[in-house]
């Protein structure tokens, strides 16, 4: 995530907010150009946004052509597995790469785009491997994971799996380059440029009569390809502005370890890997149809928290690797800050969905061959899948505060978190799956990393990390806002309370509610005259 600085002067009464520390600097763009923290955060959750919109496309589409039975269950189960690993690499990659580039860009000025180049190409050949890997054992891995699959829908989850892999060795590439933008202060357009996979995904599922699953799985290994050569002619293209800053001085470096920060991603990566993987194996053994309500359950109700604590975290993790390699360390009142500021706009979103769960199903998925009764399961567990993103961020904001600080034993700590974290998963999953199904494994993903972050506050009790005052200056008006948001989400559903539900009345209630608790969350943050800086 990031650094700096776009509070304004505070008003009379309210707590100052803390000053930059000494050597901090904001993220700067293209020319030296100046970001606010904030307005970065918004510029990545914006092309964020553009992939919320077709996801739910997506799965929009998928409900209407494939319904919740055998081949739709193959189809995600090839997507969930092969997209897991390329959206963790994508998270969890960030996590070596940053730093390192950050560190190059404050040392080594324009040699930074040289090292980019280079750490691109190895990690595009990794992906090649990763990719021949899944082709070679997508069917033992359907057996493996997977062993309530028979006859054809063993074999097209086996197929889309290779498909969906073959996008490794691009979606590679674009990690090292997505670093290289983010540490030269863009985030918006490389965020907007890796939704054409989904984009690709939706026109296939739209206009594809037949081999509809192959066809999508083929057209989303193509867009990353194009994806990258698009990230690559970015980076190219900034070369001849940051070669002009770095004629400035080189500001004091902490020392980096890249060996700690590459062991450490491997572990998260695997962490992550293997949490998707068991729920995916525990959902198969549900029973027809488990996988694919355990997929839709998570995309909306993970999708949009998801993506706006996607943005703050890297924000934050930016700025911080930033300070680390200037030789500062984020303070205690820092971090609690921004886990307030997230939480602030993470739960009026989790309220609505848990308060429209109905009403969100209905109208995005029940068409075609999504019929009444999988929209009722699928709501179900809904409701319990929006307390997870909740305790998953607060865990991911101590995560990233570790892996910001050099002067840490990095390793051991995240060693011990997300394996404490999976396992508990993993024994969680097999209490409450036989008797609550997919709405077990949805909410051992909410208590889990409740326990973690317990268990981690324990271990850094002597670094003080996390304990120290904490100043909040004008963005603790968020929590009114929030507050009012929530209250208007509820108001503007009550003109719709017994009416029969339809396309047009769960549109009309969904966009009444959201418009009413957006303006009121607005409008009290104008009020109260809410500033927010992310450091």
């Amino acid at each position: 995530m990031q650094a700096p600085d776009a509070s304004l002067p505070a008003p009379a009464g309210a707590a100052a907010p803390p000053a930059r520390p000494a050597g901090a600097q904001p993220v700067r763009g293209a020319g030296g150009r100046r970001l606010s923290s904030l307005m970065a955060a918004v510029s990545h959750f914006g092309g964020q946004l553009l992939g919320i919109l077709l996801a739910l496309l997506v799965s929009h589409l998928i409900a209407r052509r494939l319904g919740m039975g055998a081949e739709a269950d193959a189809f995600f189960f090839g997507r969930r597995i092969a997209t897991s690993l390329i959206e963790t690499l994508s998270q969890i990659m960030a996590v070596f790469y940053i730093p390192l580039v950050a560190a190059h860009a404050a040392r080594a000025g324009g040699g930074f785009l040289r090292a980019t180049l280079r750490h691109a190409a190895i990690a595009a050949a990794l992906g090649l491997g990763l990719s021949l890997l899944i082709a070679w054992g997508a069917a033992p891995m359907v057996r493996l994971l997977a062993p309530g699959f028979e006859g054809g829908a063993a074999v097209l989850a086996g197929q889309a799996l290779t498909l969906f892999g073959a996008a490794l060795p691009a979606t590679m590439g674009c990690i090292v380059f997505a670093a290289c933008l983010n540490v030269t202060g863009r985030f918006g357009m490389p965020s907007a440029i890796r939704q054409l996979p989904r984009a690709a995904v939706a026109a296939v599922l739209a206009l594809a009569g037949t081999d509809i699953a192959i066809r999508g799985a083929g057209g989303f290994a193509v867009a990353w390809f194009a994806v990258a050569g698009l990230m690559l002619l970015q980076c190219l293209r900034i070369a001849r502005d940051w070669q002009a800053e770095a004629a400035a001085p080189p500001a004091p470096a902490a020392p980096v370890r890249p060996l700690a920060a590459g062991i450490s991603a491997v572990l998260l990566m695997v962490a992550a890997l293997a949490s998707t993987w068991l729920e995916t194996g525990f959902a198969a053994q549900v029973g027809p149809g488990g996988v694919t309500r355990l997929e839709l359950t998570q995309r909306l109700g993970t999708l949009p928290g998801n993506t706006l604590v996607a943005a703050l975290s890297l924000v934050v993790f930016t700025a911080w690797s930033r300070r680390a390699a200037a030789g500062q360390r984020p303070s205690a009142s820092d971090f609690w800050r921004n886990i307030f500021v997230g939480l602030a706009a993470l739960l009026p979103v989790q309220v609505y969905v848990a308060l429209h769960s109905q009403a969100l199903v209905g109208f995005l998925l029940g068409h075609g061959r999504f019929d009444a009764a999988a929209v009722d399961s699928v709501a179900h567990s809904l409701r319990w899948m929006t307390l997870a993103p909740l305790s998953a961020f607060v865990l991911r904001m101590v995560l990233v505060r570790v892996l910001a600080d050099p002067g840490l034993p990095v390793v051991r700590l995240i060693a011990i978190g997300i394996g404490f974290d999976t396992l508990l998963k993993a024994l969680l999953f097999q209490l409450l799956t036989p008797g609550f199904g997919v709405v077990g494994i949805v909410t051992a993903q909410a208590i889990s990393p409740v326990a973690t972050v317990l268990l981690m506050a324990a271990l850094l009790r002597g670094s003080g990390l996390l304990a120290g005052p904490v100043r909040l200056g004008r963005e603790a008006g968020l929590a009114i806002a929030a507050a009012a948001s929530i209250a208007g989400f509820a108001l503007g559903a009550l003109p719709f309370s017994g009416v029969a539900p339809s396309m047009r009345g769960d549109l009309a209630m969904l966009a009444a509610s959201g418009l009413l608790g957006g303006v009121l969350f607005l409008v009290t943050a104008k009020v109260l005259r809410v500033s927010v800086a992310l450091h």
